[in-house]
């Protein structure tokens, strides 16, 4: 009988060859990811440079899509308004660098205070939606991407 550390071996040594090329795929990757990352760094802080914020790249693109953008200074938690066809977009720009800053709570901190405009402003729930604007993806923590992917919460990000 074939004991089944024999059988182990055997099989390790019909794909050991196979390891380094997941292990040199997975390190490419990550330079590749990291490339990225110091790229749109850089873009930003360009545009920073430039005059454009955040919230100004946010407020062009949305004009460009036919939205009537209006910068909200009175609500806190809620920096941009978008209204197109009885639908209704509030937005929170988080200029956020660091990794993984962004968390949960920072999201639920934002649909509650969007909540509380959607009341005291008698729009319908089902004509407002909620977005949250970030340079970066990699500024959200696993907990706030998770968060962002349940449509139950009625928010998305969008990375500018």
């Amino acid at each position: 009988m074939v004991d089944i550390s024999d059988m182990i071996i055997a099989s390790l040594s019909k794909v050991w060859h196979l390891i380094p090329i997941v292990i040199a795929i997975l390190l490419f990757k990550k330079f590749i990811n990291t490339k990225d990352k110091k790229r749109r760094i850089n873009i930003n802080e360009e545009n920073e440079k430039k005059g454009l914020t955040l919230e100004l790249r946010t407020v062009k693109k949305y004009e460009k899509m036919g939205y009537t953008v209006i910068y909200n200074e009175k609500e806190q938690g809620i920096n941009l308004l978008c209204s197109k066809n009885n639908k209704t977009l509030l937005f929170q720009c988080n200029n956020y660098s660091k990794s993984k800053s962004i968390t949960d709570k920072d999201i639920k901190n934002f649909i509650s205070n969007a909540i509380k405009y959607v009341k005291t402003n008698n729009i319908k729930k089902n004509d407002v939606e909620f977005r949250f604007v970030v340079p970066y993806l990699d500024v959200f923590d696993k907990s706030a991407i998770k968060i962002l992917k349940d449509d139950s919460y009625n928010c998305k990000y969008v990375v500018l």
